[in-house]
């Protein structure tokens, strides 16, 4: 088969265009992953409280009461946190409280009311690592004071994994839209 003019001149514009989806597809992989795979994460020497966000049974209240433990602060707060924990005796002050409303946004309000009534000035937010990016952005809108995340790492498969990135993403362009607190 022959080449004629106008396949020449389309062979460069289709590689480009080839070349340009696999750098945009490798770099929106490079997004996801940053964000909420491997989402800025650390745990500070001290704080006033180690806030827990849909505390549940899981890796997010393991990861918790470990920095609890370990003294990084006396206090635990916990959003939707477990009766096991809520309704006895620790070693350390224990703040459990019911979002309202039922979402992220609920708990960062919370989570301020909490913190200037107690005068807390340094919280450490623990919560599952495709979800830290978020929850990061709407407590520091809600509270004042330094917010350290430590984030706890998610047994998702892949499939689930894929859905809560999506919906993060949905929360993402919600936050956009209503920077309130």
């Amino acid at each position: 088969m022959a080449t004629t003019p106008t396949t020449r001149t389309r062979r460069p514009l289709v590689v480009a265009a080839v070349v340009l989806a696999g750098v945009l597809a490798v770099a929106v992989v490079a997004v996801n992953l940053r964000l909420f795979v491997w989402p800025a994460s650390s745990t500070p020497a001290h704080a006033d409280a180690v806030v827990v966000l849909a505390g549940g049974n899981g890796e997010r209240l393991e990861r918790g009461i470990d920095l609890v433990q370990r003294g990084v602060a006396s206090n635990l707060v916990l959003s939707t946190g477990p009766d096991q924990i809520c309704g006895t005796q620790h070693a350390f002050a224990v703040f459990c409280f019911l979002p309202d409303p039922d979402d992220t946004r609920g708990e960062a309000e919370e989570v301020a009311r909490i913190a200037e009534r107690e005068g807390w000035d340094h919280i450490v937010l623990v919560t599952s690592d495709y979800h830290a990016t978020r929850a990061r952005l709407l407590v520091e809108r809600c509270f004042g004071g330094t917010v350290d995340v430590s984030a706890a790492h998610s047994d998702k498969s892949p499939l689930p994994l894929l859905w809560a990135i999506g919906h993060e993403w949905g929360g993402l362009v919600e936050a956009a839209l209503h920077r309130d607190c």
